[in-house]
């Protein structure tokens, strides 16, 4: 008996996944000249036919995009998530979310396994970007990406939200309240987010002849826990800030217990703004002034910008589209203390 030849011969004869070979079959726009040709070969040398029931779900097949960022449990994802989802869904394509958990190699073994399932696409949100074997993989060009509030040294189009203006008039803000040492919790040490939001602090200083004090600074982390200790450590300090900017919607909820705990009141003892906005801010007592901006829009963004590089319509360049933030203020500010 001969043996039956199987998409798994033609994908070891061209060198390339199973799921190449599908998507060569179905006439996939994405795949390199090079490879549909190579794969072209490897069927016609082995006189291989995809089976009728192959065939028979070409018309009904849905197509994949990936969606890759790092902190499951940070609720800013689920709106951007929902916001590429709504634009995909329109096209056709299923996103397929997964989180690397802020770890590099996970990120790399995501990247292999969505381009092995037939992603045609990730929007991703890179934890490190200066992790080498990252960017090496991006800039492979094995699969189309757009970036979602980061920045690689790639050819590779992001979208993000303007975090150094939001920053900058935040502390403009609370420095026209008379506040001179006011801090910030953070995380994202390494992202352009990260880079942003500190240069927006400086710049608010540098213009009214202030300078950042560096024992105010805590960039390390969006956790909970991380935002609750550090901000007892600020108050403790021998000369505590009168004022926090704290980014990240989870730190919030760490902060606000460490003022509480602390013996300290909102505005007359500190004054806080936070960012994204979130029904805890707007709950608290008092509401918690706020850096706003649309995370549904971004992800809306990131999913239109994608859509237009698979077509061809923009190359996979360094183009950057930016989401506007607003300062939207509430009882939380007031001037320091004399």
């Amino acid at each position: 008996m001969t043996k039956r030849v199987t998409v798994h011969d033609v994908a070891r004869a061209a060198g390339v996944a199973i799921a190449t070979v599908s998507r060569v079959v179905n006439g996939v726009p994405t795949v390199g000249e090079d490879v549909r040709a190579r794969v072209q070969a490897a069927i016609d040398e082995l006189g291989w036919k995809p089976s009728m029931a192959a065939q028979s779900m070409r018309g009904v097949s849905t197509r994949m995009i990936g969606f890759i960022f790092s902190d499951i449990r940070n609720p800013i994802y689920s709106a951007m998530v929902k916001g590429a989802e709504g634009i995909l869904s329109e096209h056709g394509y299923m996103i397929m979310v997964a989180s690397s958990d802020g770890s590099s190699e996970r990120e790399l073994a995501l990247l292999d396994l969505f381009r092995q399932r037939g992603a045609e696409g990730v929007i991703f949100a890179v934890q490190d970007e200066s992790n080498p074997k990252v960017l090496a993989k991006v800039r492979s060009g094995n699969l189309p990406v757009v970036l979602l509030e980061r920045e690689l040294d790639a050819p590779v189009n992001a979208v993000g939200a303007d975090h150094l203006s939001g920053t900058r008039r935040a502390a403009e803000y609370l420095i026209s309240l008379g506040h001179r040492r006011i801090a910030m919790i953070t995380g994202g040490n390494g992202t352009r987010v990260a880079r942003d939001r500190l240069l927006g602090l400086r710049q608010a200083h540098e213009q009214a002849g202030l300078t950042v004090d560096p024992q105010l600074l805590r960039l390390d982390s969006f956790s909970t826990e991380y935002a609750y200790r550090e901000m007892q450590m600020l108050l403790s300090l021998p000369q505590p800030p009168t004022a926090a900017i704290v980014l990240g919607m989870p730190l919030l909820s760490g902060v606000l217990p460490a003022i509480r705990i602390s013996n300290r009141r909102i505005p007359e003892d500190i004054s806080l703004i936070a960012s994204n906005d979130s029904e805890l801010a707007q709950l608290a007592t008092p509401p918690i002034s706020v850096i706003r901006y649309d995370a549904h829009a971004l992800g809306n963004e990131a999913a239109r910008m994608l859509l237009r590089q698979l077509k061809g319509e923009v190359p996979p360049d360094k183009i950057r589209i930016q989401i506007p933030t607003e300062l939207v203020l509430r009882g939380s500010c007031a001037s320091p203390a004399q």
